[in-house]
């Protein structure tokens, strides 16, 4: 079938399509997989940007360009100096005349000043964001690109060290997380919810969140033999393309699996005829001594393995309570994340309002504070307060006799009395 490309799920790709698409290199592999690739490139670079760590993507980009500006100019520069000398070339004194030594020494230019930006925007000492990578391979990029030879040409590899290590920094692990993210179940939850008509069985397959969902439903109706396969001819094609892989070791799984599927005594019959089972044993006899199963050698049952899955079974899984299960499992997936990203913004928000406010009040108090001591020290300073002022400033009221009786300085206004008794208007 056309669609059913092996490998490829436009729900999830590898690392290595991904980034292959962002440095120019396009997304490998059928069924749409270059738009596929720029889509889950830029869900990735949203993860990353998010995590404070896009430029490390972006630095494996910038070195994979110069390293091919680089080359291509090296060796325009040595082409050309290369036929100035076999030309025999003009006198020493008038060598910098030349176009061609020119022409070199401008590329030699063009790439270390490449070279120098490319430091100081990842290496230097300066650089913001730095990259995590060893202190011992910035002093080699340094050495590589210093040299007390004025006609050093900075080298195409001067920088493979460290792009190495940020590659494997992000296809080990930062890609894995993604894989995993809310980001990545947000673009399938998409995918899912739009283009679910779309879907065909390798995106399934090959997809690691959802295979396992499709696995349950197989299972179900006793047939998760089929999906087995697939994933014992993957595991087969992997452990025999190893290098470290020996050829009797190959040899021996390429034989398990045909008794396991294809065999008369077959543990999980496929359903093949005899004419197939012909086809595969033919497969399995190496092309010549000592040569080896080939690696191919259950390509065409596994496609038609594919085939039969994507008629028999996915039109029935598309509509299965299992599918709307795993949707709406990321569905609370993405609508989690949204609110836990919408509290920590909301926290934050709250956070500076308070540091705000906490800054204004302390400079409200200190200048309060200041005035005030201001005031207090220029009026106490300016007018000592003396025991005459004091005595002054006491109001008596009245005073008592021998007898402890209390007898008040204050006179009654207009003949009226204070406290005790009286009534009346």
């Amino acid at each position: 079938a056309r669609n059913l490309c092996r490998g490829t799920s436009r729900l999830e790709r590898g690392f290595a399509d991904v980034y292959a698409e962002g440095s120019g290199g396009g997304g490998s592999g059928g069924g749409g997989g270059g738009g596929t690739c720029r889509e889950l490139l830029f869900q990735f670079q949203r993860f990353l940007q998010r995590r404070g760590q896009r430029h490390l993507l972006q630095f494996c980009f910038d070195a994979d360009s110069f390293k091919a500006a680089c080359g291509s100019r090296c060796s325009a520069a040595n082409t050309g100096l290369t036929a100035l000398a076999e030309s025999g070339g003009p006198s020493e004194t008038s060598v910098a005349d030349n176009p061609s030594s020119r022409v070199a020494e401008r590329l030699r230019k063009l790439i270390e000043s490449d070279a120098v930006s490319l430091y100081k925007a990842y290496l230097a000492p300066e650089a913001n964001p730095k990259l995590p990578i060893d202190d011992a391979i910035k002093v080699q990029i340094v050495e590589a690109m210093c040299s007390d030879n004025e006609s050093h040409c900075i080298q195409p590899n001067t920088f493979d060290a460290a792009r190495q290590a940020v590659y494997s920094l992000l296809a080990d692990q930062l890609y894995n997380e993604f894989l995993s993210s809310p980001i990545l179940a947000e673009y399938q939850l998409d995918f899912l919810s739009n283009r679910l008509g779309e879907l065909n069985i390798s995106d399934i397959v090959y997809c690691s969140s959802l295979v396992f969902n499709f696995m349950e439903y197989m299972d179900s109706l006793g047939a998760s033999r089929f999906l087995q396969f697939l994933f014992d001819v993957r595991n087969f094609e992997s452990n025999s393309a190893s290098p470290e892989a020996a050829t009797a070791a190959s040899d021996e799984d390429a034989l398990c699996l045909y008794d396991r599927y294809f065999s008369l005594q077959a543990t999980y019959p496929l359903g093949f005829d005899d004419q197939f089972r012909v086809e595969v044993e033919i497969a399995l006899c190496p092309s010549e001594p000592g040569a080896g199963v080939r690696l191919d050698c259950f390509e065409r049952a596994n496609q038609l393995v594919l085939q039969y899955l994507q008629a028999a079974y996915l039109p029935s899984y598309l509509s299965s309570n299992m599918l709307s299960n795993h949707i709406a499992s990321l569905t609370y997936l993405v609508d989690t994340a949204y609110l836990r990203s919408a509290k920590e913004q909301q926290q934050q928000q709250q956070q500076v309002q308070s540091n705000n406010y906490q800054q204004q009040f302390h400079r409200h108090s200190s200048t309060s504070t200041a005035a005030t001591t201001s005031s207090t020290v220029g009026s106490v300073h300016s007018e000592p307060v003396t025991n005459a002022d004091y005595q002054r400033s006491i109001v008596n009221f009245g005073r008592v006799d021998h007898l402890g009786r209390f007898h008040s300085d204050l006179h009654p206004i207009d003949g009226r009395k204070y406290g005790g008794g009286g009534g009346g208007g």
